[in-house]
């Protein structure tokens, strides 16, 4: 839509300069002893093409501050869109009802014993797996 409306602008633009430049010739034309006028002649002319530059300088600024406005808006939508399938993927995996394997038993542990010479009776030490 903005650039519809700058392609309007620029043509309106084009088209004003030039109908000037064509009536500015025809009046030439037609008398030669007239004086010319203040407010379109040559140094509107001028004074149009240094307009243009800084009118042209505010275009591209708008437009640049238009293109980081645009990615810093994809940018959000797609963190947006990211956290909506993620809430989406746990909201599921908590309706679907889960199904759980079989209990899985581990066998008790096995005693180490170490025996001793000096002493009679051995010393048992169970290490946990």
């Amino acid at each position: 839509m903005v650039a519809n409306k700058k392609i309007a602008l620029a043509i309106m633009l084009f088209a004003a300069v030039m109908s000037e430049a064509v009536c500015q010739q025809v009046a030439e034309d037609n008398a030669s002893d007239v004086a010319e006028g203040r407010t379109f002649s040559h140094h509107f002319l001028k004074r149009l093409s240094f307009a243009v530059i800084p009118g042209a300088f505010v275009v591209g600024v708008i437009t640049t501050l238009l293109a980081a406005l645009t990615v810093v808006s994809m940018k959000g939508l797609g963190v947006g869109v990211i956290l909506l399938i993620l809430a989406i993927g746990q909201m599921l995996s908590r309706a679907i009802p889960q199904v759980h394997a079989a209990a899985y038993t581990a066998p008790a542990p096995v005693p180490v014993v170490y025996s001793h010479s000096h002493t009679q009776q051995p010393v048992w030490l169970e290490k946990e797996w």
